[in-house]
């Protein structure tokens, strides 16, 4: 068995977290994984892994040599992408992105890249919660907000507005507020992501008012609150990247547009293995542009 097969196996096995998970991101069965793994304890007269039936953890000598594996395969990730920079961008790239902006905005821009690079292949996942880059074995992941997880690198791509917006039906039976601190007295979808579900800032008066609202619904998913907003079952506040052309086909109504909101940042985060592969930090500054030519527009 080839050493670095058994370093990279260990490795995803270690991240992943199983030998199923390690298996799906290397592109080989759960069965070569273990039999690589064990191949490496082998040649190296140790063991790696503690294994029970229910759990897995690393010996000490695994924690020792997990760190000098994954500076192996580092510096060899970096000799390989030296010559693929000399002979342009290549390789998969996988993405991760919210499932209504993905389908729009990412999509347009994975695609245009794939056009400008053919050696450049894109498995685009869209999904509204958030993954796990290195169990997924993904290279990027896009996401709207603000972001904790100090572990992975942050790029700003750009940022949206928050628009917050009705059915014309929902406000011929409610009536039309005309001031932010009027959705007191309405049904308000809200969405758990923002820091505070329950108040929603306006700058008044060059003032922050943090305006109470209340209502029968609340999802963790700007798409998922979309659902009732657009059934006439509340007033909204959305980032504008998940509205599409609603307010343009008069589908929803944008209430207080004189009233500035907060902004939500675009961002891409990876793992710091991956931003070093050229293809994804070509793809992060080709997506930051796309973005900012879409908000110039």
């Amino acid at each position: 068995m080839d050493r670095i097969d058994g370093m990279q196996s260990f490795v995803a096995v270690v991240e992943t977290g199983s030998f199923v998970a390690a298996g799906q991101r290397l592109g080989i069965s759960n069965k070569l994984v273990s039999k690589r793994v064990a191949q490496l304890e082998n040649q190296l007269g140790m063991s790696l892994l503690h294994r029970t039936t229910r759990s897995m953890s690393l010996t000490h000598e695994g924690e020792r040599y997990l760190e000098g594996a994954r500076r192996v395969l580092v510096e060899l990730e970096q000799l390989e992408t030296e010559f693929d920079v000399s002979d342009g961008l290549k390789g998969t790239m996988r993405i991760a992105a919210p499932l209504t902006y993905g389908d729009t905005a990412v999509a347009s821009a994975a695609s245009r890249f794939v056009e400008l690079n053919p050696n450049v292949t894109v498995e685009l996942e869209l999904s509204d919660t958030y993954v796990d880059l290195a169990k997924g074995g993904f290279d990027i992941a896009i996401r709207i907000g603000n972001l904790s997880d100090s572990s992975l690198i942050v790029r700003k791509l750009g940022e949206t507005d928050m628009k917050v917006v009705a059915t014309p039906s929902y406000l011929e039976k409610h009536g039309l507020p005309s001031h932010p601190t009027e959705l007191t007295d309405h049904i308000c979808i809200r969405d758990a992501n923002n820091p505070d579900p329950n108040r929603w800032p306006f700058l008044i008066e060059g003032q922050t008012v943090q305006v109470p609202v209340s209502g029968p619904f609340i999802a963790n998913s700007p798409p998922a609150c979309l659902v009732p907003t657009r059934a006439g079952l509340g007033i909204f506040i959305c980032p504008s990247v998940f509205l599409g052309d609603d307010i343009e086909k008069g589908r929803l109504v944008e209430l207080f547009p004189s009233f500035q909101s907060r902004t939500l940042p675009i961002q891409s985060v990876q793992l710091p293995s991956a931003f070093r592969k050229p293809r994804v930090r070509a793809f992060i500054n080709f997506m930051r542009d796309e973005i900012k030519a879409q908000s110039s527009s």
